[in-house]
């Protein structure tokens, strides 16, 4: 491709396409899939193949051009190229031997004089090649040579069905893969030849996800996950307006996350539902114009360098299922639009500089689930109208500035697993409405100023999944309940630190039985669980 600019001074220029026509709009049909949170990671699932609901956007007629001519095919294949180039923004890489673009585009070239199904004299056959190209490009700029699955590194034309650039059409070129949540294809297209998916996962890609991407425009669905991808998100991701699902966690990508060629305005995404980009090292801040991605329903970019405050308009987005932003360095308030979000399950924001109270708002989100605000440094206290999130299994509100008491409305969570309170600025009295929680594992209240005695109905048998129990360090008086055996399941249990009086009740024969750590009297430093 070193020469192409100067062959291209000698080409017929007679090859111009025609305006496309209207591209069809795709039916999003994709599932959410779970990733990692500050919980345990989950296997991903698998997103089911798009189906096609239009014509292809290029006219069958044959161009006006003399096909029997020596090097048509070549030189018709240059103009396309080229022209992918200028569109894109790399025409200056095709000067390089050794990038990406110009090894793709000197093996296309070559493959005019295989047996492959390639014709540069129809229109109908244009988008089609240009989508070859730009697979081709992926294939070299990610390392191709190295895949787990797919991978073609003598470029044989006649490598078995899923070989990346084999003689094959190239819908033909993803491997058929197994996962943990299922089989997958790696490349899947429509009837007409454009790609839909790309799932990519796993599959040991080292480099950046290279422009041509943007050429691939009926592509709702790109996963590339657990690998070594480098490099800032293409600009040109915004010219895929059918995307849906965008999904490169566990990379190494850098640059601003949330870029005004996709982001916003009149050329940005508009159909994506799944955009999850944690665990790399993104930058930048959120803009206001993410309110404008409404059908969204998972918002995930944790674990990165994004800084600046929530914008209001997050507000908008009244399909959010899951926003996850932990480990960041966000700052600001909680913003009141929040309890807009009607169907928000899951919120993670630990671990970044939030400020401010928990707005009420917030507690409208009835099918919150999944509740992670810890290591802030929000302030205020706790709403009794905690008791209206009766769907709530985790709770996690620790190591932040909230003070006041403990609103006995935690008593209505029969669902609450895990409810994390400690190192805050919290007073009062242990609720005995604790007894009610009956699905509770996890309990801490430790590193605070809780004064009164140590409620008997956290030893209920009903609390008979509790198996931590940390109450230590705080002001409790009074004598450890008579009842503190009976838990069934309790394992750690810590009183230490506080005012306690009296002496230990005896143990009878079968409690205690799975208990591992007990301190009543005296701190020991151990590790936070």
């Amino acid at each position: 491709m070193r020469k192409l600019i100067m062959e291209m001074n000698v080409a017929s220029m007679s090859f111009m396409t025609d305006s496309p026509t209207k591209r069809p709009t795709m039916r999003p049909t994709i599932s959410p899939t779970p990733a990692p949170s500050g919980k345990p990671s989950k296997s991903p699932t698998m997103e089911p193949t798009m189906e096609p609901t239009g014509m292809p956007s290029v006219s069958t007629q044959p161009t006006q051009t003399d096909c029997d001519n020596p090097g048509t095919c070549q030189n018709r294949l240059r103009e396309q190229i080229y022209q992918v180039s200028e569109r894109v923004g790399t025409v200056p890489t095709l000067d390089d031997p050794n990038s990406p673009q110009s090894k793709a585009g000197d093996w296309i070239i070559e493959e005019c004089d295989a047996s492959v199904p390639i014709d540069p004299c129809t229109e109908s056959q244009i988008l089609l090649n240009e989508q070859r190209y730009a697979l081709a490009v992926m294939y070299f700029s990610l390392g191709g040579d190295e895949w787990n699955a797919g991978a073609n590194p003598k470029l044989e034309d006649d490598a078995p069905v899923g070989t990346w650039l084999s003689g094959l059409n190239y819908c033909d070129w993803g491997s058929e893969v197994s996962g943990t949540g299922g089989s997958y294809k790696q490349l899947v297209c429509d009837e007409f030849g454009n790609v839909l998916n790309l799932n990519l996962q796993s599959n040991n890609m080292v480099g950046e996800i290279p422009p041509e991407i943007g050429v691939l425009v009926y592509m709702t669905s790109y996963i590339s996950f657990f690998n070594a991808q480098t490099g800032p998100i293409p600009t040109s991701l915004g010219l895929i307006t059918q995307l849906q699902t965008f999904d490169v966690e566990s990379n190494n990508m850098n640059g601003p996350l949330f870029q005004s060629d996709y982001v916003g305005g009149p050329n940005g995404l508009k159909n994506v539902v799944n955009w999850r980009s944690s665990l790399n090292n993104f930058d930048g801040t959120i803009p206001a114009e993410i309110g404008e991605w409404t059908k969204i329903q998972n918002l995930w970019f944790a674990d990165n360098q994004l800084a600046g405050t929530i914008p209001t308009e997050i507000g908008n987005l009244e399909n959010m299922g899951a926003f996850l932003f932990y480990k960041n360095q966000i700052k600001g308030t909680i913003p009141t639009e929040i309890g807009n979000m009607n169907v928000l399950t899951w919120i993670d924001m630990e671990d970044n500089e939030i400020v401010g109270t928990i707005p009420e708002s917030f507690y409208t989100n009835l099918d919150l689930e999944e509740v992670i605000l810890k290591s802030n440094a929000i302030s205020g206290s706790l709403s009794p109208s905690i008791g209206d999130l009766t769907r709530v299994a985790t709770f996690w509100a620790s190591f932040n500035q909230i003070s006041g008491e403990i609103p006995t409305q935690f008593g209505k969570l029969l669902n609450i697993e895990e409810l994390e309170l400690q190192y805050n600025r919290l007073t009062g009295t242990l609720p005995s409405e604790f007894g009610n929680m009956e699905s509770i594992e996890f309990l801490s209240t430790e590193f605070n100023g809780i004064t009164g005695p140590i409620p008997p109905q956290l030893f209920s048998v009903n609390l008979a999944a509790m198996r931590i129990l940390y109450l230590n360090n705080n002001e409790l008086t009074g004598p450890v309940p008579e009842n503190y055996g009976t838990s069934p399941r309790l394992k750690d249990l810590w009183l230490n630190d506080n005012q306690l009086t009296g002496t230990l009740p005896i143990i009878a024969e079968g409690e205690f039985l799975f208990l591992g750590k007990f301190s009543p009297l005296k701190f020991e430093k151990r590790d936070h669980v």
